[in-house]
């Protein structure tokens, strides 16, 4: 017998229902359960009814449609939820429910250590409600305890959300993650490698090859991490060499926002020169401040007549804006913006009246905001390959913001035979902001007596936006000839100790710099400029080195002019002169086009011309193609041409290089990625970075990391998102397309907040089973009724007869039987016995099994 056409179901006499009405029926149902309720009645229990009259079978049987009038049922216990208060998620915690006479669904409650928990002002608390809350084994409803509080809870997603009144809410920092969803992640272990081998051939050199092999290994045992930090280089000659860069153990301190590192690494070289170590080293983690606390910007503060707005705004841009109740009034959070410029606050009242004023805002990299401190601790041995030794050494700075105004500072170093101070601040004035400092040394040189000297450092910002210019920073510093910091002090006293006298050190007398960036007007482009100059004691002349540029674009089309003096590798002063533009082109595919020309001060000219764009839409891979010409200086010209690919899947990212010219050839492989183990296996990465995480989809291969370019789900299950940001929440999503249609993902987005270091391990269920869809029709040739339920053999419930009698159902076996019951009585009920095509389990399942069926 041959299946019915769909819609013939609803085309004969057994239903007294049109088809336009089932379907607004069914939508109408679905709509209503699933609606998110904002008060109290969770929006699972929202119920509609059906009237059974309607849906009569063929032989005067009523269909059963009352499972439709109410969604699933939350029973009465303890459920481990994401709570998200007003849209944000703050909290994974276990949450009991507790049965409601007035309500189907069990509602949660809470105690007080989850009410602090998730930011509620137990002070703000009625006196009664905070009693009951203070009773032993009190669990509180939140309608009850804060007033114009409601919940509403998603059992499927395991989801509370919590509408709470701001006034009744902590007051946090905005991008607040409360440590209590710092993830320490899972053990691991990786090893990073970026390999590179380069081959060239030049007239009169034959061949020559260099590799290098470049690796970054990782272990985590709870909240330690160990890493190592390595490069093994070789060539064709036989020279081969490997450098240990660095070996430390690792972990945060949440209690002191820091972290604590034992090994070998650097110190923080905030006020000191940076200097290489193996030691121990406690320094503060800015990372661990919300987004709104990093960085500089000042505190605004006002007084408001009413329930005003604070609107905060930087050149004209709206930076802030929150109500504020009456009276006295402070906003702290204001994210960072760089060197910005002045805040002009505006406080509306109301009725109507405004009232505004400005704050100063400029920053040198030293500013910290009122209130945030910052330290770095220090013990260990100096490690530098310059040096006989490795003398031992102690250094401690702090920092804090004492107000808008100021940023104070200051440090000590010591060592064998050698010490130092430092003290300064950095203020924020209307005429820019100033960093001033001076420091004092004192060197034991063998043969040599003691030197003591003393360096003072200004340093300026500024930014003029009605002039369109930003002095980023103007720095000098001017140091007596007997001033050492420590890595000159250590070079001198290693060099005497060898005896080649202390001179071999540079000391610097005079270094004075500046970054400038002006913005000639909305069409005539932007000129920026990068300049410094040093002289020494003990060398003769001094360094000059500028970068000035001029950039600019006529529609899309964007071109710019530079002049750089550096030192070359002879150490003599070169300038070069450079000019490029560059052309987009094409739309389906694009590319781009460019060409340049530079001309050195030695008389030599090169112009290069430039095609390079994506190989294919998912942007992983990519191609250059370039053509240059070299003249001048006495040589003869020449012409070469090279060409470059990169590739980038889930498991590395590949590049290839060639080119030749006159006299001259040239080859590149290079590969980087990762190897990880983690409690699911080994799986291939790309390359990572110091935070990263692992998603484990059982039998979801080939779903794609939103996140992460080129990241799929491997056959395992597994994929490796190469970075997270620690102390933040990242949302890490996976897009189905792609995934068999055997393998159902039930949740698609997960939101972690790693710790710095950790490898974080994100579970996404998912449900396995062959899907097809059966077109079933009863013996006598007849349709299923609209809207009975269909049960697998073990009586759970995988679909609804729809329209023209086709059953949808996942989770099948490859045979078996299903059960379709619309009524109590047995002749309410049939079985469809059903046998899937043999398939093999290792091929992707990319389209619906479609089979004919019996109910008998």
């Amino acid at each position: 017998m041959n299946a019915p056409r769909q819609g013939s179901m609803l085309q004969g006499p057994q239903l007294r229902l049109k088809p336009m009405s089932v379907l607004l029926l069914t939508v109408i149902a679905a709509y209503q359960l699933d609606a998110r309720a904002g008060d109290t009645t969770d929006a699972n229990t929202a119920s509609v009814q059906f009237e059974n009259e309607f849906l009569m079978h063929g032989d005067g049987h009523k269909v059963d449609v009352s499972r439709f009038e109410k969604g699933n049922v939350v029973m009465p216990g303890t459920y481990n939820v994401d709570i998200f208060v007003n849209d944000e998620r703050v909290a994974r915690a276990d949450v009991p429910f507790q049965a409601a006479s007035s309500e189907a669904n069990a509602q949660p409650c809470f105690d007080e250590k989850t009410l602090a928990r998730i930011g509620v002002d137990l002070k703000k608390l009625d006196p009664e409600n905070r009693q009951r809350l203070e009773a032993a084994g009190a669990c509180v409803r939140i309608d009850e305890i804060v007033a114009g509080a409601s919940s509403s809870f998603d059992f499927g997603e395991q989801r509370l959300q919590l509408s709470i009144p701001q006034i009744s809410l902590l007051r946090k920092a905005r991008g607040y993650v409360t440590p209590d969803l710092w993830d320490s992640g899972v053990t691991a272990g990786w090893a990073g490698y970026n390999f590179n081998l380069y081959s060239n051939h030049s007239r009169g050199a034959g061949f020559a090859t260099q590799g290098y092999l470049g690796l970054n290994t990782g272990l985590n045992l709870g909240n330690w991490h160990f890493r190592h930090d390595g490069s093994y280089t070789f060539d064709s000659h036989g020279a081969q060499k490997y450098q240990d860069i660095a070996t430390y153990l690792q972990r945060d301190v949440p209690s002191l926002s820091s972290q604590l590192t034992i090994g070998e690494a650097y110190t923080t070289g905030d006020l000191f020169d940076s200097t290489a170590f193996r030691g121990v080293r406690l320094a503060t983690d800015d990372r661990m401040l919300p987004d709104s606390l990093r960085g500089y910007a000042p505190t605004v503060r006002g007084i408001a007549r009413s329930n005003a707005k604070v609107t905060i705004r930087q050149n004209n841009v709206i930076l802030h804006e929150t109500t504020v109740a009456p009276g006295a009034f402070e906003i702290d959070d204001l994210y960072a913006t760089g060197y910005g410029g002045d805040l002009t606050v505006s406080v509306e009242e109301a009725d109507g009246s405004t009232q505004t004023f400005t704050v100063p805002y400029a920053a040198v990299p030293l500013s910290l905001r009122p209130g945030v401190n910052r330290y770095s601790f220090v013990a260990g041995v100096a490690r530098n390959a310059q040096l006989s030794g490795n003398p031992v050494f102690g250094q401690g700075t702090w920092q804090r913001g004492i107000n808008n105004l100021l940023t104070a500072y200051g440090g000590v170093t010591v060592a064998e035979g050698y010490g130092s101070v430092l003290a300064g601040g950095a203020f924020n004035t209307p005429i820019g902001a100033i960093g001033l400092d001076g420091s004092m040394s004192s060197t034991q040189l063998p043969g040599e007596g003691r030197k003591t000297g003393s360096s003072v450092r200004i340093s300026y910002a500024k930014n003029l936006p009605d002039f369109g210019t930003n002095f980023s920073l103007a720095a000098y510093r001017y140091s007596t000839g007997g001033y050492f910091g420590l890595n000159e002090a250590l070079y001198a006293r290693g060099r005497r100790d060898d005896n080649n006298g202390s001179n071999g050190a540079l000391r610097q007398r005079n270094r004075a710099s500046v970054t400038l960036n002006q913005q000639l007007g909305e069409k005539h482009g932007n000129l920026s400029l990068t300049a410094s100059t040093t002289d020494y004691w003990n060398r003769s002349g001094s360094d000059v080195n500028y970068a000035v540029g001029y950039s600019n674009a006529v529609k899309n089309i964007g071109y710019s002019v530079s002049a750089n003096r550096m030192r070359n590798s002879q150490g003599r002063m070169d300038t070069l002169y450079y000019a490029n533009i560059t052309i987009p082109l094409g739309k389906a595919q694009p590319m781009t086009a460019s060409a340049s020309v530079s001309h050195d001060s030695n008389g030599r000219t090169q112009a290069q011309t430039t095609l390079s764009g994506s190989l294919n839409a998912d942007n992983t891979a990519f191609y250059g193609v370039t053509v240059d010409h070299a003249s001048g200086n006495g040589a003869s010209s020449t012409t070469g041409g090279s060409a470059n690919v990169s590739y980038r899947n889930p498991y590395a990212e590949f590049t290839a290089t060639a080119g030749s010219g006159t006299g001259f050839s040239q080859g590149s492989v290079g590969v980087r990625g990762a190897v990880v183990a983690h409690p699911g296996g080994v799986s291939l990465s790309q390359p990572l970075s110091d935070t990263f995480g692992i998603v484990e989809a059982p039998e979801a291969a080939g779903a794609s990391v939103t996140n992460s370019a080129g990241v799929r789900v491997d056959s395992r299950g597994y994929a490796v998102v190469p970075y997270l940001t620690p102390y933040v929440m990242n949302d890490v999503q996976l897009d189905p397309k792609g995934l068999s249609t055997d393998v159902e993902l039930q949740e698609t987005s997960q939101q972690v907040a790693p710790r710095a270091g950790s490898v974080a391990l994100l579970k996404y269920a998912t449900v396995v089973g062959r899907s097809a869809v059966l077109d079933a029709h009863q013996p006598n040739g007849k349709p299923l009724p609209f809207g009975a339920p269909v049960f697998d053999q073990t009586g759970n419930e995988i679909g609804t007869v729809g329209q023209a009698s086709r059953v949808f159902a996942r989770g099948l076996l490859d045979s078996g039987e299903l059960q379709v019951k619309w009524g109590d009585d047995t002749a309410s009920i049939c079985r469809i016995h059903y046998e899937l095509p043999t398939r093999d389990s290792r091929v992707k399942a990319d389209s619906y099994q479609r089979i004919e069926a019996v109910c008998k």
